[in-house]
């Protein structure tokens, strides 16, 4: 009888693993770059090329939640940048920071930088390292917190 019992131990034990294991595999992360820009003007923005996740299955049924991001500019001159997807921009604060602006999207949303220089008369300036990193979860875990669009602006620098 012992034996039995301590046989349904581990096939429950090892059954909440496989719970725990599938929990975890409810949300995750892509990373994403896009090749160097070049910004020569400051009434004219660029656009990146779109960055998206690595494969569709990642994000499938998944919306976004916190959302990183980064990039280089030559000689560490400023730029006015602002991280996009279909619906909207995030005007953003640093060449580096995250923001919670997108969270509720679809995960598998493609995003894009905007650029341009920040003064008229500024030097030309190729930027590059252009990197989001989008943190997603199932959809359910987003119902309190969706995207309604009143959250663009609210990017954030780290540094």
């Amino acid at each position: 009888m012992k034996l039995i019992q301590q046989s349904w131990a581990k096939l429950l034990l090892g059954l909440g693993g496989t719970l725990i294991a599938s929990l975890a595999q409810a949300s995750g992360s892509w990373v994403a770059s896009a090749p160097a820009v070049q910004v020569v003007m400051s009434d004219r923005q660029v656009q990146s090329a779109d960055m998206v996740p690595p494969t569709a299955e990642l994000a499938r049924n998944q919306v976004m939640g916190r959302v990183s991001w980064q990039f280089q500019t030559s000689s560490g001159a400023e730029v006015n940048a602002r991280l996009c997807h279909a619906g909207g921009c995030v005007t953003l604060a640093g060449p580096r920071g995250h923001t919670e602006a997108f969270a509720g999207i679809p995960a598998d949303s493609a995003l894009y930088f905007q650029f341009a220089l920040r003064e008229r008369g500024q030097r030309a300036m190729t930027l590059q390292g252009l990197q989001v990193i989008v943190n997603h979860h199932e959809q359910e875990r987003a119902a309190a917190g969706s995207y309604d669009g009143s959250r663009r602006g609210s990017g954030r620098c780290d540094s």
